[in-house]
């Protein structure tokens, strides 16, 4: 899914005027309705699509409710953005299809390393379309406590990551689901429950 997602770009760029809404509506429409095959259950718990991604009975609703997401708000956009010049509404439809490849690896990697990578490349597209094309004149300032929030936020679950590779040498999930919990039994355990924690409640309002 995140290959045909990246391909909604050029169709995005080089559709004809008259079709552009029409275009990326119907293609974003049918990648939503294929993702729909990652609900139906399956013998294992967990499924590899891949050597770095994978989905579960978690990240399935997640990915699936991700790919939902793009359509609906290309047609909520378009009232919105109808005095907007063509450009610009090329730009904002690629601005929205540009973060949702990011959202589908951050919801299917296998690796924390690519999980945290995918999970602040999202700060970019995000940062662009709330201080361009938001709603309120406080848009500016909302982005640049976003700008500085996040990263600030992020930054110990960084540190806890390379910790947890130091520690066991490995940072893919189902090599370490087999290895002995080594971080629940000391401090170092609550202080990377609180890193995790902050970093996920910094994001939350953004989905």
């Amino acid at each position: 899914m995140i290959l045909p997602t990246i391909m909604l770009l050029p169709t995005a760029l080089l559709s004809p005027p008259k079709f552009l809404w029409t275009n990326t509506t119907l293609y974003s429409l049918l990648i939503a309705a294929l993702s729909l095959q990652w609900l139906i259950p399956t013998y294992y718990p967990y499924k590899f699509l891949s050597n770095w991604t994978g989905i579960d009975q978690i990240s399935s609703p997640l990915l699936v409710l991700s790919c939902w997401l793009l359509p609906l708000m290309i047609m909520a956009s378009q009232n919105h953005l109808q005095q907007e010049p063509l450009q610009r509404k090329r730009i904002f439809i690629s601005t929205l299809v540009a973060v949702q490849p990011f959202i589908l690896l951050a919801f299917s990697t296998t690796e924390l390393a690519l999980f945290y990578i995918s999970f602040e490349a999202t700060l970019i597209p995000t940062l662009i379309l709330i201080t361009r094309w938001g709603n309120q004149p406080e848009r500016l300032s909302a982005g640049i406590y976003l700008l500085f929030y996040t990263p600030v936020s992020s930054l110990p679950l960084l540190i806890t990551i390379m910790h947890l590779y130091v520690k066991i040498g490995t940072l893919h999930l189902p090599t370490l689901q087999l290895t002995h919990p080594t971080l629940s039994t000391s401090w170092t355990g609550m202080l990377s429950g609180l890193a995790l924690l902050m970093a996920f409640m910094v994001k939350a309002p953004l989905y």
